[in-house]
């Protein structure tokens, strides 16, 4: 679900680890004969032996956010229900493969002897494995710590995310500036908790895309239903917006209904898709589409470029495409470009007062 192709930052190895480190967890709950009641920071610890036992015992430590509570519960689950966990934990988190499979991503509460218990434990201890990423504020706590003095936080990852292009200023959602950047799961971590700290599905995108109720929050880009496919959809890593996929405009310019294209009909329905779940992307289109036009019309009026408007708004197409997914708006600016090369009457007119400049 992305307009633009996202490079994973060299931080990413550390958060692979993470991912490592929880696979070890649920491999040795495979164990038929684990004990539930036996689980502790000791054990933790134990699966964990290249981890530093100080930090193991903070990530164990007690009161309401301890994961020992969650990993008791999944180690009391049938070992039928474990081993059904570990294998689509293992299958999920190849995400590439996924993809080109068609997804189905299978729902936690229809694995194999799975129970309402097992799915909220899961959920708890995926979720807090996410939470730890962060620092607390009483600087108790910085993230997952590794061997080497080397660390990874939810703040520091946001912004090695942010070092390239197009994420270092573009969204990769909406092509608008990202501005101060919030981490987005592409799979919500609410419905797919085991992909909650993976890499792959960590994107770091305008507080505008992630907005709760005016745009995509936590609903999931992938199709309701089963099989519940990836096949409809865009990916920030394996599956972006081809370059034919561009932004048309109707409407009056103050008023546009921007929609994205594509000439190929797959890729148009993800495309389609992926501006029904990001709820507010038209509207702000629509009035960066009007902001851009007004300026587009002043420079013009204002060097009074008589007779070559079509040389001018051609040049200014030619240098937004040129700076697709390295400038903000490149791809509504270009949509405005080409709805005055291609005569829209709404967008020309006003090149077509008297003291206007002609068109060519």
């Amino acid at each position: 679900m992305a307009l633009y192709r996202v490079k994973l930052p060299k931080s990413a190895a550390h958060l692979f680890r993470v991912v490592v480190m929880q696979k070890r967890l649920l491999r040795a709950m495979i164990d038929p004969s684990v004990n539930a009641d036996a689980i502790d920071t000791a054990w933790v610890q134990k699966v964990w032996s290249n981890m530093d036992p100080e930090w193991v015992r903070k990530f164990c430590r007690g009161g309401l956010n301890s994961v020992i509570s969650p990993l008791k519960s999944i180690a009391g689950a049938s070992p039928i229900a474990r081993q059904a966990l570990y294998n689509e934990f293992c299958r999920q988190n190849k995400v590439a493969e996924m993809l080109d499979t068609g997804g189905d991503f299978q729902d936690l509460k229809n694995l194999s002897s799975s129970t309402p218990q097992l799915v909220d434990a899961v959920k708890e201890f995926f979720t807090r494995c996410y939470k730890l990423l962060s620092n607390d504020v009483n600087r108790q706590w910085n993230g997952y710590e590794f061997d080497g003095n080397r660390s990874i936080t939810n703040s520091a990852y946001k912004d090695d995310f942010c070092n390239d292009y197009p994420t270092k200023v573009v969204c990769p959602y909406c092509d608008g500036e990202i501005g101060t950047p919030e981490l987005d799961h592409y799979l919500s971590k609410s419905g797919f908790p085991l992909l909650a700290c993976s890499p792959w599905n960590l994107v770091p995108v305008c507080r505008s895309c992630n907005d709760m109720i005016t745009a995509k929050g936590d609903r999931p880009a992938i199709t309701i239903g089963s099989p519940r496919s990836t096949d409809d959809w865009l990916h920030p890593f394996f599956r972006p917006a081809s370059k034919d996929a561009q932004i048309r405009l109707s409407g009056t310019p103050a008023n546009s209904v921007p929609r994205l294209h594509s000439p190929e009909p797959a890729e148009q329905k993800r495309l389609d898709n992926h501006a029904n779940l990001i709820r507010s992307l038209s509207k702000r289109w629509t009035n960066i589409a009007a902001a851009y036009y007004d300026r587009l019309v002043g420079e013009i009026t204002k060097k009074n470029l008589t007779p070559i408007v079509d040389a001018y708004v051609a040049k200014a197409l030619d240098d937004h495409l040129a700076v697709r997914g390295r400038s903000p708006s490149s791809m509504v600016h270009a949509a405005v470009c080409q709805a005055v090369l291609d005569r829209r009457p709404e967008y020309v007119q006003e090149f077509l007062t008297p003291n206007a400049p002609a068109l060519t």
